[in-house]
């Protein structure tokens, strides 16, 4: 799957991220307890890191219910419970897919 590239960018318009969908950066914290909850495991591998993160990318495509093509601009703020697990304070931001 070819990820779309996105930009998050924060009320006063300062760029926070911008590249590949799928390299918004996941709190260690969130893949540690998933990969608990999920393998029972408190020290994923590189598989269980994939599966996990590919997961919540996905997840979240879907919740927002928004095809990402270029041009697509989401209120990250609408979904907070959503974007929670990034590194990344998304409150306030917008997503823009490139």
């Amino acid at each position: 799957m070819k990820w779309k590239s996105v930009r998050i960018k924060n009320q006063v318009g300062e760029i926070l991220f911008e590249g590949p969908f799928n390299e918004l950066p996941i709190k260690e914290d969130y893949i540690i307890q998933k990969s608990i909850d999920l393998y029972q495991e408190c020290e994923p591998c590189i598989i269980y890191r994939t599966h996990i993160t590919k997961k919540l990318y996905l997840e979240i495509l879907d919740a927002i219910s928004v095809k990402p093509k270029k041009g697509t601009v989401v209120n990250c703020g609408d979904y907070p419970q959503l974007f929670a697990p990034f590194s990344l304070n998304m409150e306030e931001t917008k997503m823009e897919f490139l």
